[in-house]
């Protein structure tokens, strides 16, 4: 994780199936690249620019022949450490959590869009990605005078992180995103970064001649529309004339007539489920005079048995009362007592026993003749139930019949009924459908006429205000001219912000009325201004300044592509704001990370808080000719 809410670049890199990796890292301070001409210097911040989401592919130079992707590792404020991965040919980016090696085939953990994304639309953007982790969300900048927005995205703040040499040395207004871009555009980027309102609040009206388009397409929509409802209606109404059609008429008898019979199908409807409910409840009665008739035969017949035993037991106890009349009679037969053979009878049972025999015997047989006619009884009582739910039985069946010769001769005038309310029903949602289209027609036709009476209303010319306004634009002027007090600028440096191109003038000079070096410092103090104001107002910024040649004005006039210098380069010149240029940026890497392309080294050792690259060039012996 980073402090101060920035991003911070580690490590830029080239790869390619069958070339060795080239690599170029980064200290979270300053950074300078310096060497001879030629080296790819230059394609340092054409890449940068390319691997944050910029459209345009990178030159095609001879030196990256057999490279097709780019890496670019970097920490960021909420996600950390990630690495992004893109196609030299361009095309989306993988993103890559973490550090990983370039070059490798790990699958990505996102895919990122190279084109802004809202975050209503599906596919996620890089420019979402990068404006969410500087807690920048669905922000609008106006981009023309009558207020037409567009969304702010990460190329918008491009331009101030990356400088190229063309556009740092350029007459155009730093606030240049894009030469298609309009200026009013330009101008109210500046104003978001400065100030953190966007334009969301803005309501656009359009010129004269698109609200007349607009109103024209409005107005033949509608038209369609009518001619659709109308076509509709006649389908509706073949046989009748939609122009005189009085369908709320029909709507309120055709309802009554619904209501009258509503209420009779009602009644008959109740009538039917009455009688069918009772014919429920008798045939459930009937089911449970079934279920008892049904016990009472089975118990019948249990009793039958039982009664079958009770005989068997008073035939078994008659032949014992007998067989003891026998012993008394002196008879030679079979023991009435132990069942013994008359040969086998070795115990001559005394009378007394007998007699004993003879009256348990009587008395088993009394028992058992009470619980038989006990038992007679009570299947006597068992019969008459029977014969009872028999009876029962029969006046029910009756009943079910009636009821369903009732329900039969009912069913039909119900289901006439019913069919009747259908059609009437069918007929009256009809009706209702017409009235709707009738309804709509109306609205359609007042619609119409108001499209046909609109008049567009004439746009101001300076419909809302653009850019920074006078009060941010002297605060910030005051900025930049702090730092180039730091620098020691020569002359007093006195610093305006111009209302009009939204640039500096340094001591009433505008960019055009000096020389490239001169417009080269300018353009810088500018962008690091920008970064001051950011931090100063606690406002988001990526805190990367990547500047291609800012110290032109101490070139070479006799081996420089760029000539003589002019009087006023050779002023700075011989000023040493290039020392303090140097002194300035160190002093300001707890709050920014920063590159620097230049041909020449510093005037002085950078310290450890500085990383010194060097391209020797084509021709360079020792240490790294060139970024490939």
């Amino acid at each position: 994780m980073t402090d101060l809410n920035r991003f911070v670049l580690r490590k830029l890199a080239f790869t390619g199936p069958k070339v060795q990796t080239k690599e170029l890292t980064f200290s979270d301070g300053l950074n300078l690249i310096w060497g001879a001409s030629n080296a790819g210097k230059s394609f340092i911040v054409k890449a940068l620019d390319f691997m944050t989401g910029a459209r345009s592919p990178l030159p095609n130079i001879p030196e990256r022949a057999g490279y097709d992707r780019c890496w670019l590792e970097l920490d960021l404020p909420e996600t950390g450490r990630i690495t992004l991965a893109r196609a030299l040919k361009g095309g989306g980016i993988a993103l890559h959590l973490g550090s990983i090696q370039p070059g490798t085939d790990a699958k990505p953990d996102r895919t990122l869009a190279a084109v802004h994304a809202t975050r209503t639309q599906r596919s996620e953007s890089l420019s979402g990605f990068l404006l969410n982790e500087l807690g920048i969300v669905d922000k609008k900048v106006a981009r023309v005078l009558d207020g037409t927005t567009s969304p702010f995205t990460f190329r918008f703040l491009a331009p101030y992180i990356f400088t190229e040499e063309t556009a740092m040395m350029g007459e155009a207004s730093p606030t240049k995103i894009d030469p298609r871009t309009p200026d009013t555009l330009d101008k109210n980027v500046l104003k978001y970064i400065l100030t953190g309102v966007d334009d969301s609040a803005v309501v656009a009206r359009l010129p004269v001649r698109q609200q007349k388009a607009l109103n024209s397409g409005k107005l033949e929509i509608v038209e369609e529309m009518i001619s659709a409802a109308i076509a509709e209606l006649e389908l509706l109404f073949p046989e009748d004339d939609v122009e005189t059609l009085d369908l709320n008429v029909q709507e309120a008898e055709i309802s009554k007539t619904v209501v009258s019979l509503s209420q009779a199908l009602e009644a008959r409807q109740f009538e039917l489920d009455a009688m069918r409910q009772d014919r429920r409840a008798y045939l459930d009665q009937r089911e449970e005079l079934s279920v008892r008739s049904s016990e009472i035969a089975v118990t019948i017949d249990r009793f039958g048995l039982l009664a079958a035993v009770y005989d068997s037991d008073v035939e078994r106890l008659l032949s014992l009362e007998e067989g003891a009349a026998a012993l008394l009679a002196g008879a030679k037969r079979p023991c009435p007592l132990c069942g013994a053979d008359p040969e086998h009878q070795h115990e001559v049972h005394g009378l007394d026993q007998i007699v004993r025999s003879r009256q348990a015997v009587r008395a088993e047989i009394a028992k058992i003749k009470a619980e038989r006619l006990d038992l007679t009884k009570a299947v006597t009582s068992l019969q008459a139930e029977a014969r009872g739910l028999d009876l029962r039985d029969n006046r029910l069946s009756v009943e079910v019949a009636w009821l369903e010769m009732r329900i039969s001769d009912a069913r039909p005038g119900e289901v006439s009924s019913r069919i009747a309310y259908e059609k009437l029903d069918q007929a009256r949602q009809r009706i209702r459908e017409g009235l709707a289209l009738k309804a709509r027609i109306d609205s359609l036709e007042k619609r119409r006429a108001t499209l046909q009476k609109f008049r567009p209303a004439k746009v101001p010319r300076d419909q809302i205000a653009v850019g920074v306004g006078h009060v941010v634009g002297h605060e910030f002027a005051q900025e930049v001219q702090a730092i180039l007090a730091a620098w020691h600028f020569p002359g007093p440096a006195i610093v305006a912000f111009d209302d009009k191109t939204h640039d500096i003038l340094i001591d009433g000079k505008d960019r055009q009325s000096n020389g490239k070096g001169v417009r080269a410092l300018m353009n810088t103090a500018f962008k690091l201004g920008v970064l001051a104001y950011c931090r100063r107002k606690s406002l988001p910024h990526p805190g990367i300044v990547s500047l291609d040649s800012p110290l032109l004005t101490y070139r070479d006039p006799h081996n420089s592509k760029y000539g003589e210098l002019s009087a006023d380069e050779e002023a700075i010149k011989e000023s040493g704001v290039k020392d303090w240029f140097y002194r300035y940026l160190l002093d300001h890497t707890q709050a920014a990370q920063f590159i620097v392309i230049e041909n020449d080294p510093a005037p002085f050792e950078l310290g450890t808080n500085a990383k010194v690259t060097v391209f020797t060039g084509p021709r360079g012996e020792g240490g790294r000719q060139g970024l490939f």
